[in-house]
């Protein structure tokens, strides 16, 4: 299957975040979006690339931006165009609530955007089917540009994405990009596997561990790895990145980066096989609620799973 026949797939599934890899994700990164981005500038016009079912596009546009949301799954735009009619910008519960942690993260996102949010100045967002290697749109014609959900890890050509973010943005326009970071308690988990056969879920192939282990470790590698369930795992091609070369591909094409941020660095201590789970056990959420605990309190930087890259467009002299 192709990334968009798996996304199309899951389609159905996509908002319903009641394990605790992808709330405490999504969690995490509309509070960056919301602190660090919407706090301090509000962009007028946003492009949201491989929006998915609209999450961060929703967002934006809570803030009073003008959004245009796009993704390769058709399924899945049609279910982020079902949601405008539904989707409250004053309450902005972007998926079910399902932990504490999730209703917490909520409320601050609320309290920085409220201060600037006006009655009547929300615009649905505009969502299309698109492709992240070929944007159809004019040159320096966005503000910011949002492209999250590790949809650069999908795309099989990065470059060529970057490239066309660097065109449609326009000067000292701002971009958010999170993408799958290669180096994290994570890959240990990874790694380790095939010597425990395959127990946590992830891999028995030692072929694939030693390609790995051959590869410079500033280089970003392709790995396969298995989403979903234990008993029905869906295995996807991933691209995981290294913060020094995504940092040099940027600069290729005029993209200077400014802030970087991890999520899942201290909550990957345990194996993500294990917190994709649908049905977490109250031990489980209690073990990664004190590691998560520790994740937001912790002041020194530890790599985690996915890695957040803000940064700016550089103004042509």
């Amino acid at each position: 299957m192709n990334v968009q026949d798996i996304f199309n797939a899951m389609a159905d599934e996509y908002d319903q975040l009641s394990d605790l890899w992808y709330s405490w994700l999504f969690s995490r990164l509309h509070y960056f979006i919301a602190s660090k981005i919407l706090n301090n500038s509000y962009p007028k016009k946003i492009l949201d690339i491989g929006c998915g079912t609209g999450f961060q596009s929703f967002l934006y546009a809570s803030a009073g931006c003008d959004v245009y949301g796009i993704d390769i799954a058709n399924k899945i735009i049609e279910k982020a165009k079902r949601k405008i009619n539904i989707f409250n910008p004053e309450e902005l519960i972007l998926f079910p609530e399902y932990f504490d942690y999730v209703k917490r993260y909520n409320n601050l996102i609320r309290n920085c955007i409220k201060k600037n949010y006006e009655k009547g100045n929300y615009l649905p967002p505009k969502f299309l089917i698109g492709n992240a290697m070929n944007l159809s749109y004019k040159d320096e014609e966005f503000d910011h540009i949002n492209c999250c959900g590790s949809t650069l890890s999908y795309v099989p050509d990065h470059k060529k994405t970057i490239s066309e973010i660097s065109r449609v943005l326009k000067p000292n326009g701002t971009f958010l990009i999170e993408v799958e970071n290669r180096w994290s308690f994570n890959i240990f988990w990874y790694v380790l596997d095939p010597f425990l056969k395959g127990k946590l879920e992830f891999n028995k192939d030692y072929t694939s561990v030693f390609k790995f282990l051959k590869k410079k470790p500033t280089q970003n590698i392709w790995i396969r790895f298995p989403f979903g369930e234990y008993d029905a795992p869906v295995n996807m091609k991933l691209k995981l990145f290294t913060s020094y070369s995504l940092k040099r591909d940027l600069m290729m094409f005029g993209l200077r980066l400014e802030k970087k941020w991890a999520i899942h660095s201290i909550t990957s201590l345990i194996p993500c096989t294990f917190l994709d789970n649908l049905n977490p056990s109250k031990k489980l959420i209690n073990r990664f609620k004190f590691l998560a605990n520790l994740e937001e309190r912790l002041l020194f930087r530890i790599p985690g799973s996915s890695l957040v890259i803000y940064g700016k467009k550089v103004e042509k002299i």
